[in-house]
This record gives C-alpha cells, structure tokens and sequence, in this order.
C-alpha cells in the first residue's frame, strides 16, 4: 500500500534536519555517490539545458548537474517538503547557484514546464499512487530527444534477506516500507519512452531506468 501524501510529508519535515547525514550512512554500506552520478549521466546535459529534479530534497544532485548545465541552464528543484526544500535552498545559496529555481509541490500535482531537456529521480516513485501518470506527463514535457532517469529501489533477487530488512528497518524514519519495493515504475519507463535502458545494481535493491523522449 502506497503511504499518504501526508505521511510522506511528515517523515520528511521531520527528518529533513539530519537527511545529509543518513545518506552518508547508506554509503557506508555500500549504497554509494557514485550510483547517483551513473544516474544523471543517463540524462546526456549540455551546457543551457533545463532540467527538473523531481523529489530534489535538500539538493544533494545539484552540484553535478549545475556543472553540466552551467549558469546559463536552470534547473527546477520540486519537492513536497517545504523543510528539506529549505536545507536545498541553502545549499544552492552557499554555493552561489542563481539557476536554481524550487517548487514545493506533490509530484502528482506537479505540472511541467514545457521544453525541458531532462527529468531527474532519484529514490522518489516508491511513494507515489499513480507512477505511469508522473512518466507520462514527462515524456510530454521533454523536448525531443530529452531524456528521463530515474533510480529507485525494488525487490532484491541476489541481496541477503537479511541485509533488505535492515536496510527497510533503518529507512522506516522516512516512511519506507516493503510496499515501497513493489513499484515497477520502469515498465511505464519503457511504455512512454524510446531507447529505454534498465540497469541493476546492489544486489537487485536499487535500478536505473532511462529513456528518450520521442
């Protein structure tokens, strides 16, 4: 069963002031930077590109992708809590990012910008009802050729039982739950896209999907 908005939203208001030190954590387990940077090399930015990060959190992805775009691009941050917006907010203040522009949205409710170039996700679509409507609106939004990536995780075929428990056990926090794993967004991926590509990763915990806009 899908969380409520509200339930959603109050795990992350909550959890917003320590969000930056439970994803180092992760890394220590080996969930690591490096697959979040394999993901946005799905989305193929140049230089002036707009991209949408949906589920932007506190901004964790921004660096990368500012360094892609450059100034003259613009990046769209939309998030459904206002405190982690607010930590991102800060974040891009810090480093002196004027590009960035932030959305306090539910993603369901989100409307797209027309002519964007690229649609980022890391670690959201287990929260949300309806994901093909989300991918779908997407692939309308993007310009021809832009592109779509998302990573997320699903139900592991090669992790230990006992490693996904504790994994699902210490992200309770932020309202994850088994049912989270059961989403299959990448087949609506592959439903709206073209030149789909589906990648594995931690034992079958975590997957990139990606795609071109026709």
């Amino acid at each position: 069963m899908t969380l409520s908005k509200q339930k959603v939203l109050s795990s992350y208001q909550s959890g917003a002031k320590y969000y930056d030190f439970a994803v180092q954590l992760y890394g220590l387990i080996g969930i690591r930077k490096a697959y979040r940077l394999r993901t946005i090399k799905h989305l193929h930015l140049k230089r002036g590109d707009c991209v949408v990060e949906l589920g932007c959190g506190t901004g964790l992805n921004f660096s990368p992708i500012v360094k892609q775009i450059g100034p003259e691009g613009r990046l769209i941050g939309v998030d459904l809590s206002p405190k982690m917006l607010a930590h991102a907010q800060k974040r891009a203040e810090r480093a002196g990012w004027k590009n960035i522009e932030f959305v306090q949205s539910d993603i369901l409710a989100y409307n797209f910008p027309e002519s964007i170039n690229g649609v980022l996700s890391i670690g959201v679509f287990g929260y949300i009802a309806d994901c093909d409507r989300v991918i779908k609106a997407a692939s309308h939004a993007l310009v021809l050729d832009g592109r779509l990536a998302i990573m997320d995780g699903k139900r592991p075929e090669r992790l230990p039982s006992w490693v996904f428990k504790l994994i699902v056990r210490a992200s309770r926090s932020f309202g994850v739950t088994n049912d989270y794993f059961d989403k299959r967004t990448w087949e609506s991926v592959e439903r709206h896209f073209r030149e789909t590509a589906f990648e594995q990763m931690y034992g079958g915990m975590l997957y990139i999907s990606s795609g071109t806009a026709a």
